[in-house]
């Protein structure tokens, strides 16, 4: 059965006016969240999508908690916060960093632990060092935690805080894509290009219907397969239209809402796929539909292969015809001059178990992960390319930018981490000229390398 996905919730909890809510705003980047200094202003639960390293997970604003001074913790609060924290992946606890920790926080964070969930204890309103250093002195009531200093208000620190997060939560997502080696791979383009030609020509059978008319398929199907002794779930989508002509041009109303949902189902098949087949017609130019699925392929990472079907239909092929296609893509999308193309005829089943042959290929590229001392020859390479100007003047001089480090942070897609001393003085052009030489140094063809680069 295939696995559900769903994105990790992480909630915001904590009394009223500790600035939950502009936490929320800066973290999604929204002003979703009406904030104020009134205590009380947010009483509705607000949710909100956060996208940090590749990694999406779910922002929760769960209200001010109404805890006065002096008073007991009553049993309609804990109950509130219990239930905003039993479907977190992540608790953050947020304090007013200007009053300290209050009775009422200690209470309600020992609450907050019998739930058992991974807490950040996250100090709002702290501007500067010495606030921090204030603030660090009521702290130790909460016994040995997790702790961020932060100014939801300026931006302070919160790139520390989505790291950390970042870290609670990846695991969890490394460790559910270690239990699923299932590959997903989702077909994808426009209508009547070939794609479910595609897949019965993969299957051997007519598994699914094949016409010349457009928008025959129209729900996702996943159907499981075996590849050399791999596990896949191939995902046939219906054809990705214009998003003005999607539901156009129906007389049935019914059937104009059908074809939304199919065109829905097909984006998501995208967002949940590990590789995606983008299939185009061989003997048409690409469109800017093409172009747009190509994007967002490309910006959610996926591993990536083109398909050129019906290659029979193009007409007095030379030497050099495949390589003028190439050529054409390349300048159609630049930078995606890493991904494969495959020309095939789904038809004939010509060339067809090329394309899983590249599956294969790219779901190994997308997961590998190289050490610190492999990647020493690539960061050598790079740091002989640069040559920094330097001042003659003596006024004019400053220190150098120097490339310390480089190691992989991460897979599916891989991700690596460029150490600097001085990351803003860092030419554009050394990330571009550090992923061409990982690109020859190593196998990562159909696959997104994302450089980080920091201190």
């Amino acid at each position: 059965m295939q696995k559900k996905y769903s994105l990790p919730i992480v909630t915001l909890i904590g009394r009223m006016n500790v600035g939950k809510s502009t936490l929320f705003n800066r973290l999604t980047e929204t002003k979703y969240a009406i904030t104020s200094s009134l205590p009380g202003t947010t009483r509705d639960v607000k949710n909100g999508a956060v996208v940090w390293r590749g990694m999406q997970f779910s922002l929760q604003d769960s209200g001010g908690l109404d805890v006065k001074e002096d008073e007991q913790l009553e049993k309609r609060v804990i109950a509130a916060a219990q239930r905003a924290a039993s479907a977190s992946a992540v608790i953050l606890f947020i304090v007013d960093g200007k009053t300290g920790v209050l009775q009422q926080d200690t209470q309600l964070f020992r609450e907050l632990q019998q739930t058992k969930k991974p807490i950040i204890v996250v100090v709002n309103k702290i501007d500067d060092d010495k606030q921090a250093q204030e603030a660090m002195n009521s702290i130790h009531q909460l016994g040995n935690v997790s702790l961020m200093m932060i100014s939801a208000r300026n931006g302070r620190g919160t790139g520390d805080l989505l790291d950390a997060i970042y870290h609670i939560i990846g695991a969890k997502m490394q460790a559910a894509d270690r239990e699923d080696r299932t590959t997903k791979v989702a077909i994808v383009g426009r209508p009547n290009v070939g794609k479910s030609s595609l897949l019965n020509a993969i299957l051997g059978e007519e598994r699914v219907m094949v016409a010349d008319k457009a928008h025959t398929t129209r729900d996702t199907n996943d159907i499981p397969y075996e590849y050399k002794g791999k596990p896949f779930v191939l995902i046939d989508t219906a054809g990705i239209r214009k998003r003005a002509r999607v539901g156009s041009g129906w007389k049935d109303k019914r059937v104009a809402q059908i074809e939304k949902e199919s065109v829905r189902g097909s984006m998501s098949a995208i967002e949940r796929a590990d590789v995606v087949l983008l299939v185009l017609e061989a003997h048409h130019r690409i469109s800017d539909q093409d172009k747009k699925i190509a994007q967002l392929t490309n910006e959610l990472g996926k591993g990536f292969i083109v398909v050129l079907n019906k290659w029979d239909l193009v007409e007095e092929k030379e030497t050099n015809t495949i390589n003028d296609f190439v050529n054409y893509f390349d300048a159609a999308l630049p930078f995606l001059r890493w991904v494969p193309m495959i020309f095939i005829s789904a038809k004939d089943s010509v060339r067809v178990r090329d394309v899983l042959d590249m599956v294969v290929k790219v779901t190994d590229n997308y997961s590998r992960m190289l050490t610190t001392e492999q990647l020493h020859p690539v960061l050598d390479k790079v740091k002989a390319q640069y040559h920094p100007r330097v001042g003659n003047m003596r006024k004019y001089k400053k220190p150098v930018a120097v490339l310390k480090s480089l190691r992989q942070t991460d897979v599916r897609p891989p991700r690596f981490y460029f150490r600097t001393n001085k990351p803003k003085d860092i030419p554009k052009a050394i990330p571009r000229i550090l992923e061409r030489e990982l690109r020859d140094a190593f196998d990562f063809s159909g696959v997104k390398i994302i450089i980080e680069t920091g201190s």
